[in-house]
């Protein structure tokens, strides 16, 4: 067995064969068309591989992608150090070949890739939607996952925001949003959530559905990003900077308006570690525990942090 880049011409094949697991309710020729696209926009270009663990014949026994991040790393000194670290996606093994080690193996070796091709490198990361002990094998450890839900509302409360964001917005909001105070971080570039924001604009166009008339909100110093899962009928907050209880309450009131114009039945938000007491003011805002998206991190160098002590908005899931 070998692992190897994909191809086009075998990136092509693999997203006829993986829309059995992620296609619906698109076509298969819609799927690939996605794909397509997701795969031309800047973050993918710049950063985006497509692995494949082959047979010695060239045989295709299981693909997986991989996203560039960037990642800080706070030393002994207390200073942060920028270095790489790498999302991992759509691990996907054909039925009648799995149960072989196949995935195991493949995750072992692209993690080994990683560490040979990035001196800088910190982690690697994924979010499963198979529970961990898969990727446990692998020297992933899991975060703990909680969902905030907010149902969609036909007007936000009297508190109203400065300002509606739009795409053109996304750069100058991450730029004003407080970095983690956290041993460990993954920051993501404008280029990343013009990915989500662009999965939208594909769902809306494909499923003829109603785009949210903003990407996100500011009130006060406080900032808020978010984008439609349309498969989902979800409005997800991607970034959340909320400097008050009242200014986040503000912010996911207008998003919660958002979505209810869109038709979007809620609005969804993960917890980061300590932000639950925040949330928790939110008025209608419930907690729940996460069904899938289980972060795992896997370290590429000594000295990181425990797991759960990483903060992962939703901006950062692939």
């Amino acid at each position: 067995m070998h692992l190897v880049l994909a191809t086009e011409a075998q990136k092509a094949e693999r997203d006829r064969v993986t829309h059995a697991a992620w296609g619906s309710p698109l076509t298969v020729e819609q799927f690939h068309q996605r794909e397509l696209r997701l795969r031309a926009r800047p973050w993918c270009a710049e950063g985006m591989n497509t692995w494949l663990l082959c047979e010695d014949d060239g045989r295709v026994l299981v693909s997986c992608e991989t996203f560039h991040n960037d990642s800080w790393l706070r030393g002994p000194d207390g200073q942060l150090a920028h270095g790489d670290s790498f999302s991992i996606a759509s691990v996907f093994t054909e039925e009648h070949l799995r149960g072989h080690g196949h995935a195991t193996r493949m995750m072992d070796l692209v993690a080994a890739e990683l560490e040979r091709a990035s001196p800088r490198g910190h982690a690697a990361v994924l979010f499963s939607d198979v529970g961990a002990p898969l990727y446990r094998r692998s020297g992933y450890e899991e975060v703990p996952a909680w969902d905030w839900n907010l149902p969609a509302r036909e007007e936000p409360s009297p508190r109203r925001v400065d300002a509606l964001l739009g795409d053109g917005d996304v750069a100058a909001a991450l730029e004003r949003m407080r970095r983690p105070e956290a041993p460990f971080y993954l920051w993501p570039s404008p280029a990343q959530v013009d990915w989500h924001l662009e999965r939208e604009r594909i769902y809306a166009e494909l499923l003829s559905r109603p785009q949210p008339e903003a990407c996100g909100a500011v009130v006060g110093d406080s900032t808020a990003l978010w984008a439609m899962m349309a498969r989902y009928g979800e409005l997800v907050v991607l970034m959340l900077d909320a400097r008050s209880g009242e200014d986040a309450a503000t912010l996911l009131e207008m998003a919660s308006a958002v979505a209810h114009r869109a038709k979007l039945a809620k609005v969804v938000l993960w917890e980061e570690p300590g932000t639950a007491e925040l949330l928790a003011r939110v008025p209608g805002a419930t907690r729940v525990a996460r069904e899938g998206s289980l972060p795992m991190v896997r370290p590429l160098r000594p000295g990181l942090p425990p797991a759960a002590a990483i903060p992962f908005p939703r901006a950062l899931w692939v």
